[in-house]
């Protein structure tokens, strides 16, 4: 992306900030509103219960952090979510648990579950909202265009969506000063003798697309799937992405820290690059933290 596009995002930004008449916590003191700063007419009041962790960091991420009363366990953007009381995975959602809270308004992806559940909810008084979770950049703006719409802060959805849009446009400029397209492999949860990567139509490669680069088992496999230690080998990749649930010790030192991968060119080069399972969570925070992913790579031109 040319520096002329780049400038465009920041005039349209600039335009639409200073159009703003929105009380705001201004946590920045920067005199305008930034993402995830709380708006004035956000209170407990609302009683907002949110399903689906994109959904639920959109709507922090417009101002309507303090609405929220309770959330699902993919919820975890931004950090303050820990704090409010859960009412279980997405996927399993008891009607009863949510409704017993007295929610005004329920806000889910569709990958909620059951579809007693979906009935239920649509059956009771409480307004109830449901979207398409994002499995891409486009599908991200296509929630908070909704999201901003159904808050009535459409202004501040442009805004949301020019911050991401910021963010794409450096990694793209990162990547455009690769030599050649770096082979990259994702591993969850590494352990001596097992090695589960992923493949095509995962989120790990999304993010390996979206910075550039070429999923070493994207051609092999969708979803993940356990791979032998000599297919790591004969593929060979530049670069080794590596997370883990809750690992007591760093995952990245099942590649880093054993003779067996010292001629890998991934650990040659150091470049064995730990990250977190929430920067796999596609919502307004995906394109920061890829960024700050390929920011952290040794590899072409850098």
């Amino acid at each position: 992306m040319n520096f002329r596009t780049v400038a465009g995002y920041i005039l349209s930004f600039l335009s639409i900030v200073l159009t703003l008449d929105k009380d705001f916590d201004d946590i920045n003191a920067n005199g305008v509103w930034d993402p995830g700063e709380d708006l004035v007419i956000s209170s407990k009041q609302d009683k907002f219960i949110t399903i689906g962790g994109a959904v639920t960091e959109v709507i922090f991420n417009l101002g309507f952090g303090n609405s929220v009363i309770a959330v699902d366990q993919s919820s975890t953007f931004p950090k303050k979510v820990k704090d409010l009381p859960e009412i279980g995975y997405v996927r399993m959602i008891s009607s009863e648990r949510v409704l017993s809270k007295f929610p005004k308004k329920i806000f889910s992806s569709k990958d909620l579950a059951p579809k007693t559940t979906i009935k239920q909810f649509q059956e009771s008084p409480v307004d109830f909202k449901i979207y398409n979770a994002p499995k891409n950049i486009m599908g991200i703006y296509k929630l908070i265009d909704q999201l901003s719409s159904d808050l009535n802060v459409k202004d501040l959805g442009v805004i949301l969506k020019d911050k991401i849009k910021s963010d794409v446009a450096s990694i793209d400029n990162i990547s455009s000063q690769f030599k050649r397209k770096p082979k990259i492999a994702f591993f969850m949860n590494p352990a001596a003798g097992s090695y589960v990567g992923a493949g095509s139509g995962t989120v790990a490669n999304y993010l390996i697309e979206l910075m550039g680069g070429k999923n070493i088992f994207s051609d092999e496999f969708t979803s993940y799937q356990k791979v032998s230690k000599e297919s790591i080998f004969m593929k060979n990749p530049d670069i080794i992405l590596v997370a883990a649930h809750n690992s007591g010790e760093n995952p990245s030192d099942h590649f880093s820290k054993n003779s067996e991968f010292k001629s890998l060119k991934a650990v040659r080069k150091n470049n064995i690059i730990e990250i977190s399972m929430s920067d796999l969570t596609m919502g307004t925070s995906f394109a920061a933290n890829a960024l700050s992913i390929i920011t952290r790579l040794n590899y072409g031109s850098k």
